[in-house]
């Protein structure tokens, strides 16, 4: 029998808020017995609640058919996601203080766009007092933050290519 692996993930508020990448992982690596062990997983972890930044609806459904309340932001590029991150992190907010349980925020993978996405969510809560230490925060969390992290957060010169 296979020893389960928790997802790499970081709990921005512990027991209420976590960030993580997609259940049942990223992009040609997601494999569907995988995400179903990490969703009762997430459920035995407290998580009600899984808002998305992914530029598809993959999984919604199956997250709601499992007892999972859904949002969705999806993050398309760097300028249409400049404007939605405030949304999404307003969205998470509204979440925890509305729904039952934690609320777990996922986009594809692990990457520069959860970085943005754990920074800007951190500024929402008054967790970080600026975009640097959002940043820096993210980073801590084990989520890598480089040009397009910073550009996300509009931080920096004209947009980089995602």
């Amino acid at each position: 029998m296979a020893t389960f692996t928790p997802p790499p993930h970081a709990w921005i508020v512990p027991g209420a808020l976590v960030i993580a990448e997609r259940p049942g992982g990223g992009g040609r690596s997601h494999r569907v017995a995988r995400r179903e062990a990490e969703l009762a997983w997430w459920y035995e972890q407290g998580v009600r609640t899984i808002v998305s930044g992914m530029r598809s609806r993959h999984a919604l459904m199956e997250y709601s058919h499992v007892g999972f309340g859904t949002r969705w932001h999806p993050l398309m590029d760097v300028v249409q996601g400049r404007a939605e991150l405030p949304r999404l992190a307003d969205d998470v907010a509204d979440a925890m203080a509305r729904e039952p349980g934690a609320v777990l925020v996922h986009c594809d993978r692990v990457s520069e766009w959860l970085a943005a996405m754990d920074a800007t969510i951190r500024l929402r809560l008054g967790l970080a007092p600026d975009v640097a230490v959002a940043l820096q925060q993210a980073e801590a969390d084990g989520m890598p933050v480089d040009d397009l992290a910073r550009d996300l957060m509009d931080v920096g010169g004209p947009p980089v290519a995602a």
